[in-house]
C-alpha cells in the first residue's frame, strides 16, 4: 500500500507535467481548472469525503454484527443511493453548467470565448463524477472487507489512463481531449475494482429503503461531514474567483495557481498527513482513557515532527522555485514566462507549508476529542479572512498575492486552533515546541542558502538551458540543501532527527528479519 501510494503521487506529478507540456498555463488550461473545480467540489461534498467518513463505518458496523443478509441489504441500499446521486450529478451538470461556471469564475464574464470553453469542459467532466462516486464506494466496500491491494493500485491506473489518453487525444480534440481523458481515467479506476468486489461478495440488487436505519444514519451524519469538507474546499474556490479577474492570455493566473498548488501540496501528503495518520490512533486512545498528559505529549511530538519534516521543503521552495518548476514543467507549450509565474506562486504558497503541516496534526487532536465543530467554526472564519486578503494582496502582487494570502490564512488558522487546544488541554509543551520550531527554521535557512549556492555552482559547469543541466543543478540543490539541514540538525541535537533515524533503523532491522 505504501509503495502504491508513493507510485501514485509520482504518477500524479508526471500527469501534471504531461498536461503542462501539452497545454501550458494559458487560457485553455485556466478554463479546464475552473471546469473541473465545479463538479469536483460537489463530488467531494456529496460523495467523496462523505463516503469515507460515513459510509465505510456504517458498512463495517453491520459486518461486525455477523448477519450477512442484513449486511447485503445495507450495501445494496447504499450503492443504490450512490448510483442515484452520481446520475443526478451528471444530469444536473449538463443542465446547470451555463449557470454555475460564471459563479465559479466571474472574471471570465469579460471573455465570452473563455466562459463558453469552461462550460463545455464542465459538462464533459460531470460525467466523471458518476464513475468516481462508484469507485469510492467500491474502495470503501473492499477496505471494509480487509481487501486493500486493488484499492491501492486503482489510482495508478487512473493516472496512467489520463496520461496516455491525454497524449493520444490532445492532437485531435485539444483541451477537450484532456477532459475526456479524465472521464476515461475515473472509469478505469472504477471498473478495475469491480472483479475484486465481486470476489469479496458484492451482489448488487437495486433497492432503496429510505426509512432503513442505516440510510437514516447516513443522512443524519452526512451534513456535518459535508460542512467540514466545505470549509477546506471553499477557500480554494475563493482563490480561483479572485484569480479569474486577473488578465489572461499566454499565462493565466487560474492555471498558474493550480500548477503551483499541486507542487506545494505534494509534501503535505508525503510527510504531514503520514505523521498525522500515525499519531491519530494514539491521540484517540489517550483521549478515550482521559490521559490528557499523554495526549499533550503525543500532540507535541506530532507538531515537532511535522515542522522538522516540512521546514527543509519550505526552504527549497523559497530558494530555488524557478529551478524546480523548470525541471517539472518547462517544455513544449509550457513557456519560460509560465515558469516564472508558477515559481513565484510556489514560493508564496511554500511560505505557509509548515502551517499546513501543523494544521493536519492539530485537527487530529480535536477529532480525537470528538470535537468536529471547532475546526469547522474556525475554518468558516478563515474563509472571510481569505477573501479579504485575496482582494488586498491581489491588488499589490497579482497572482503571487493570492498565494501569499493563502499562506497567511493557513498560519492564522493553525495558530487559532493551537490557542483553542491549549485553552482546553493546558500546555501542549509550548516552550519545547517553540524551541524545536526555532531550531528547524534556523536549519532550514542554512538549507535554503546551501541549495541556492549549490544550484548556482553547478550552473557554472553545466548548460542551465538544457534539461540535463537543470537536472544536475536540481540534484546539487537537493543534495546540498539536505546535507546542510541534517548537519545543522545534528549539531543542534534536534530530538526529531534522532526519532526519525531510530524509526529508519527499526524498519531496516525488520526488513532484514
Amino acid at each position: 500500500m505504501a509503495a502504491a501510494a508513493v507510485a501514485s503521487r509520482l504518477l500524479g506529478v508526471l500527469r501534471e507535467a504531461t498536461v503542462a507540456a501539452l497545454f501550458g498555463a494559458g487560457d485553455a488550461k485556466a478554463a479546464y481548472v475552473v471546469a473541473y473545480s465545479v463538479p469536483f467540489f460537489l463530488q467531494r461534498l456529496l460523495m467523496g469525503g462523505t463516503l469515507s467518513i460515513v459510509f465505510i463505518p456504517t458498512i463495517t458496523r453491520y459486518l461486525t454484527r455477523g448477519d450477512p443478509a442484513e449486511t447485503d441489504r445495507v450495501v445494496n441500499n447504499l450503492l443504490t443511493l450512490v448510483l442515484l446521486v452520481g446520475l443526478g450529478m451528471v444530469v444536473g451538470g449538463q443542465l446547470m453548467a451555463p449557470w454555475v461556471v460564471p459563479v465559479a469564475a466571474p472574471g471570465f464574464a469579460a471573455a465570452p470565448r473563455l466562459l463558453g470553453l469552461a462550460t463545455e469542459l464542465t459538462r464533459i467532466l460531470f460525467v466523471a463524477m458518476f464513475f468516481l462516486g462508484v469507485s469510492l464506494f467500491l474502495t470503501g466496500y473492499l477496505q471494509s472487507h480487509h481487501h486493500f491491494t486493488v484499492p491501492a493500485l486503482a489510482p495508478l491506473l487512473f493516472n496512467l489512463v489520463i496520461i496516455g489518453a491525454s497524449v493520444a487525444l490532445a492532437p485531435l480534440w485539444g483541451i477537450h481531449g484532456l477532459a475526456v481523458a479524465w472521464v476515461l481515467g475515473t472509469a478505469g479506476q472504477c471498473l478495475v475494482q469491480v472483479p475484486a468486489a465481486l470476489r469479496a461478495g458484492l451482489r448488487y440488487r437495486p433497492r432503496l429503503e429510505l426509512r432503513h436505519p442505516a440510510l437514516r444514519e447516513v443522512v443524519r451524519l452526512a451534513l456535518p461531514a459535508m460542512l467540514g469538507l466545505a470549509v477546506v474546499e471553499v477557500n480554494s474556490y475563493v482563490d480561483r474567483v479572485f484569480a479569474s479577474y486577473l488578465p489572461g492570455g499566454t499565462v493565466n493566473a487560474v492555471a498558474v495557481l493550480d500548477y503551483a498548488y499541486e507542487v506545494v501540496q505534494a509534501p503535505v501528503g508525503f510527510f504531514a498527513i503520514s505523521i498525522a495518520t500515525a499519531i491519530f490512533p494514539h491521540l484517540s486512545r489517550h483521549a478515550g482513557s482521559g490521559d490528557l498528559e499523554s495526549l499533550r505529549r503525543t500532540a507535541s511530538l506530532g507538531l515537532r515532527a511535522a515542522v522538522f519534516a516540512t521546514a527543509p521543503v519550505l526552504a527549497l521552495y523559497v530558494a530555488v522555485p524557478d529551478l524546480l518548476v523548470r525541471v517539472l514543467f518547462e517544455r513544449y507549450a509550457f513557456s519560460p514566462e509560465a515558469t516564472e509565474a508558477v515559481a513565484g506562486a510556489v514560493a508564496a504558497y511554500g511560505v505557509g507549508l509548515v502551517s499546513v503541516a501543523c494544521y493536519t496534526v492539530v485537527t487530529r487532536v480535536f477529532y480525537a476529542l470528538h470535537d468536529m465543530a471547532t475546526p469547522v467554526r474556525v475554518g468558516a472564519a478563515m474563509i472571510v479572512l481569505n477573501a479579504a486578503l485575496d482582494w488586498l494582496f491581489m491588488r499589490w502582487w497579482g497572482h503571487v498575492g493570492i498565494a501569499l494570502a493563502t499562506s497567511a490564512v493557513s498560519t492564522v488558522n493553525v495558530a487559532t486552533l493551537l490557542w483553542l487546544a491549549r485553552r482546553r488541554l493546558g500546555s501542549l509543551e509550548g516552550r519545547r515546541v517553540g524551541r524545536s520550531v526555532a531550531r528547524a527554521m534556523a536549519a532550514a535557512a542554512l538549507c535554503g542558502l546551501a541549495a541556492w549556492a549549490a544550484a548556482q555552482g553547478a550552473g557554472g559547469w553545466v548548460d542551465p538551458q538544457r534539461l540535463r543541466g537543470q537536472l544536475v543543478q536540481l540534484a546539487f540543490a537537493l543534495g546540498g540543501g539536505g546535507a546542510a539541514y541534517l548537519a545543522a540538525s545534528a549539531l543542534a541535537r534536534v530530538e526529531e532527527l534522532r526519532v526519525v533515524l531510530s524509526v529508519l533503523r527499526r524498519g531496516a532491522a525488520s526488513s532484514r528479519a
